[in-house]
């Protein structure tokens, strides 16, 4: 929303300086500054998933053996995983901006338009796929001489080569004739362009416009300031998960994994048995959010991409029950030189559980408006899934049934301690 505010900040500045037939002329460029948000990680897991799909037919119909776990890949010559940085995501947003900016540039034609952008946007995901599947190809074939460590160069370079020729195959197609810009539309009859506010705006209406424009820039830290008065500044610490319906606590953690979340006030793991099966809980408290500090935010995963140790290897989302109530969470396999586990992860928002970044984000700024004080949690449960993650996957399902309402009281008595 920070983001999204400040870009918005720069087409307001123009209609309220210069006026609606301004803005309306700069809606293009305006249009453009969208492609500086960071709107695209939803597409992350799906563009992994063709990605990895297309790799493994490829790679099947060029002759060589592989065997693939979700994302990850083992081939003779190594094992491979399809990272969030290889999803494609980088090159789909680069080809769709300079699909859009070329195609305005040099067709008038609307069906030429769109015709240029859809293949700019086709570009950008098959092209991912080709880049995948030759970065595999080439190193095994070269026994990892090459492209094995460092790809990176690699891919854009073959990028550029994708965007060159279809860019040459769209100008045999361009519309020669450019229509002038008409002047009209930013002036009244003249074609000078002056700023509205200096056509003869009544000196009252001025007023009354620069007043609410203070007024609503003014407003805004007034309220930051009231809603930050109740801020927590003690230690905080996780609280205990009290067991019971048959699981019983256990000291250290039987999974070496964690989770990667960075700057959390504290982190615990705890882990239970039941039966000889194993789950752990993996809690991070968020109670004083900063720039560096926050609940919500990509850099908080179940594995990082830079982590040698430990892929990603397949996620999803799953439904459980939690104290009753339905709960969708998120799921991952990640695996490990000698382990593959199974996880779930959600938020927990004072008593509100969604694994929903946006809704998370959304109850958050709703409990803080209404001045409401929380300790938001981040947290993940998991276990071994060495057998099948049907079978893990159903361990967790009982878990979360016998434990979940036990979690979410621990949850709420430390948020009570705090207050």
């Amino acid at each position: 929303l920070t983001q999204f505010a400040v870009l918005a900040m720069v087409p307001m500045a123009v209609f309220t300086v210069f006026g609606a037939r301004w803005l309306i002329t700069m809606a293009f460029p305006f249009f453009l500054l969208a492609f500086a948000l960071p709107v695209w990680s939803p597409l992350v897991p799906t563009l992994v998933k063709w990605s990895a799909n297309f790799a493994e037919f490829a790679i099947r119909e060029s002759g060589v053996p592989v065997y693939r776990d979700g994302a990850y890949f083992v081939v003779p010559s190594g094992s491979w995983s399809i990272a969030d940085t290889c999803s494609g995501v980088a090159f789909l947003s680069t080809c769709l901006l300079l699909g859009i900016l070329y195609a305005w540039s040099i067709y008038q034609s609307p069906q030429k338009r769109v015709a240029f952008i859809v293949g700019s946007a086709i570009i950008g995901v098959v092209g991912n796929w080709i880049r995948v599947y030759l970065t595999i190809m080439i190193a095994h074939h070269s026994n990892n001489r090459y492209l094995r460590d460092d790809h990176y160069t690699f891919g854009w370079l073959l990028f550029a080569v994708f965007l060159f020729v279809f860019c040459r195959f769209g100008w045999r197609y361009r519309d020669v004739e450019q229509p002038k810009p008409d002047i009209r539309l930013l002036s009244s009859g003249t074609a000078v362009m002056r700023p509205a506010l200096f056509g003869g705006v009544p000196a009252k209406k001025f007023l009354a416009i620069a007043a609410a424009i203070f007024l609503s820039i003014g407003i805004w830290p007034l309220l930051e300031s009231r809603l930050s008065g109740n801020v927590q500044t003690r230690a905080m610490a996780v609280e205990n998960i009290s067991p019971g319906a048959g699981w019983s606590m256990i000291a250290g953690q039987s999974i070496e994994w964690v989770p990667e979340i960075r700057n959390a006030a504290n982190i615990r793991v705890q882990s239970f048995e039941k039966q000889g099966e194993r789950v752990d809980v993996f809690v991070g408290i968020y109670p004083n959010e900063t720039w560096d500090s926050k609940l919500v935010t990509v850099s908080n995963r179940l594995a990082a991409t830079e982590n040698a140790n430990w892929n990603l290897a397949d996620r999803g989302t799953a439904v459980t029950d939690i104290s009753g109530t339905q709960l969708d969470v998120k799921t991952g396999v990640i695996l490990g030189h000698n382990s593959r586990v199974l996880a779930w992860h959600w938020y927990w928002i004072h008593g509100f559980s969604t694994a929903g970044d946006t809704r998370a984000k959304l109850q958050q700024l709703l409990f803080r408006l209404r001045g409401i004080q929380t300790v938001p949690a981040w947290i993940a449960i998991y276990t071994r899934a060495d057998v099948s993650s049907e079978l893990s996957s159903k361990v967790l399902q009982g878990f979360m049934h016998d434990m979940g309402a036990s979690l979410e009281r621990a949850l709420a008595q430390m948020e009570n301690n705090e207050k």
